[in-house]
């Protein structure tokens, strides 16, 4: 078959796909990380499947450097927005005419603020008291 699933252990606990996607093409996960097939023209707000593929890769390659808890039937359509949100970030900033640098998906993709704040600064403030 030319499309993999779910269930299909490509690493620990697998790929796992949104709410009402079956599959995807297997160049998803062939292709190096971040480069998935079509992913530089996927519009904001796009239909899901034209970000299944680049989740698809993501989840194959991002390996070890993954920092979110592993996905489940109740966090993975989650996930898949905070992700498709990136997408449409690392796209807008690339199509930049005066920009000199290149952004690309990476493990922040899937993460809530809340989650990536530890990483930005070294230091997290406590909330001011009112």
């Amino acid at each position: 078959s030319s499309g993999i699933n779910a269930e299909w252990p490509l690493r620990p606990g697998g790929i796992h796909l949104p709410t009402g996607q079956k599959a995807a093409p297997k160049a998803c996960t062939t292709a190096p990380f971040g480069e998935s097939p079509g992913m530089s023209k996927i519009r904001r707000n796009g239909k899901n499947k034209f970000y299944v593929c680049a989740w698809v890769n993501f989840q194959h390659h991002i390996g070890e450097d993954k920092a979110t808890p592993e996905y489940n039937s109740d966090t993975v359509d989650m996930r898949f927005d905070l992700f498709k949100s990136c997408v449409d970030e690392v796209n807008r900033l690339n199509k930049q005419k005066d920009s000199t640098s290149t952004s690309g998906i990476n493990f922040f993709c899937d993460m809530t603020e809340e989650e990536k704040r530890p990483y930005f600064n070294g230091l997290v403030m406590p909330e001011a008291e009112a």
